[in-house]
């Protein structure tokens, strides 16, 4: 039986928890959650720097579309990609991020961990113990925060699906990290702190199939495929069983945002211990030590680096 679509009974083309939609109805469902989540948590303001972090996926793509089309007339729309150094894979995107970029007129720019710490992600992951992905975690969260405060920019747009975040509530609470938990939302990070650029997240209330879709349906030139270092981890594990609850139980990611909001509104924000954030004494950055996480791989690097080179005398 063909399914129809709940608002004009057009043969629909996808049942999620947003609803079961044509074609039609599906890009303007699509574009109006955004808007309103936009909105009703006050992500973006008239006359703000908004730089969406781009990675060039189907994600990041249709996020910079959508606030192009909407926000662009009373705002400053920038685009900022984070280059790890993944042979056969982030220098695919980056291609395919400067080419919308440049037909939709977005002004872009790249940073890169090359430039940042002397070695791309390929050589980091042959010299650093442990996951890949929690060294690179460090050095993309880092880079585009810098990014951002170098280029003026009020907000950082992430593309964060609905997916995305679920498994963010999941691991934290699995892992007992509470503080993390109810950090956790819409938009993270206070105007108010020097030396960090709040970020937003318009596609907390869309799945990541119904960006895909939307990508696709609009034409968008993206990459479809995850990073080759993605699944390794922890967070791999949660991805896997959380899809598999959805798939039995249409709803469970939304239900699971959902529950993160309520309890997180029990909670005082002053319930987070208020850490004294010093300078890093290496790059001049906010941190909670005296070298900051990411100039502490830099050094790091630099080390293991010099080391290889005496090695090969």
């Amino acid at each position: 039986m063909n399914m129809l679509c709940e608002i004009c009974g057009d043969r629909a083309i996808i049942s999620v928890s947003n609803g079961t939609l044509c074609k039609e109805h599906f890009v303007e469902k699509i574009e109006s959650i955004t808007i309103e989540t936009i909105n009703e948590y006050g992500m973006i303001r008239p006359g703000e720097t908004v730089a969406v972090a781009n990675s060039g996926g189907k994600d990041s793509l249709s996020l910079l579309y959508i606030l192009s089309k909407n926000f662009r007339k009373n705002n400053n729309i920038i685009s900022i990609t984070i280059d790890e150094g993944i042979a056969g894979y982030r220098d695919k995107t980056i291609e395919i991020m400067k080419r919308f970029c440049n037909r939709w007129r977005v002004p872009y720019f790249v940073y890169s961990y090359k430039d940042f710490s002397g070695s791309d992600m390929d050589s980091i992951k042959k010299v650093r113990k442990g996951i890949p992905c929690s060294t690179c975690g460090v050095l993309r969260r880092y880079l585009l925060n810098k990014a951002a405060m170098e280029r003026n920019a009020d907000k950082v747009a992430t593309a964060h699906n609905m997916d995305d975040e679920a498994e963010n509530v999941i691991m934290n609470l699995l892992q007992n990290d509470f503080d993390k938990f109810l950090r956790l939302g819409p938009v993270s990070g206070l105007k108010e702190r020097s030396g960090f650029v709040p970020r937003i997240k318009p596609f907390i209330f869309i799945s990541e199939k119904e960006t895909m879709l939307y990508s696709i349906i609009n034409g968008i030139d993206a990459v479809h495929t995850p990073c080759p270092y993605a699944g390794m981890g922890f967070r791999g594990v949660v991805s896997r069983k959380i899809k598999e609850m959805e798939s039995a139980k249409m709803g469970t990611k939304m239900n699971v945002i959902q529950k993160m909001l309520m309890m997180k509104q029990r909670y005082s924000p002053d319930y987070l211990p208020k850490k004294d954030m010093e300078k890093c004494s290496v790059c001049g950055y906010p941190s909670s030590q005296n070298v900051c996480e990411a100039c502490a791989i830099r050094q790091s690097l630099a080390t293991s680096n010099n080391r290889g080179r005496l090695t090969n005398i």
